[in-house]
């Protein structure tokens, strides 16, 4: 048997420990799950902390309401909002995925 270290294996390991086991309310936005999707996809590559990526999760949500395609929404992330070109583009797939997932369309 495997000893236990206490180290999460993949993903951010948010929520192992039994923190925000449901996912939120269909039809509201939550930028702090979506940063930690960015995380889980892209690890310590993501190169910002997690609340700048909630952050950006967040202007990009706005940016998505308001109908600007994919493209521009990543481009804004970096010019307006520094967000590293990588990132950028993860986020906003994030934000898609979301979207999709809990009912934001």
């Amino acid at each position: 048997m495997a000893e236990n270290t206490g180290r999460h294996w993949g993903g951010s390991g948010d929520y192992v420990e039994g923190e925000r086991v449901f996912a939120p309310p269909h039809g509201s936005f939550d930028p702090d799950w979506v940063a930690g999707l960015v995380l889980d996809r892209l690890g310590a590559a993501a190169g910002l902390p997690r609340t700048a990526l909630a952050g950006a999760a967040l202007a990009d949500a706005g940016r998505r309401t308001a109908g600007l395609d994919a493209t521009a929404r990543a481009a804004a992330l970096t010019e307006q909002d520094g967000v590293p070109p990588g990132s950028a583009r993860e986020v906003v797939r994030a934000v898609d995925d979301f979207a999709a997932a809990y009912s934001l369309d």
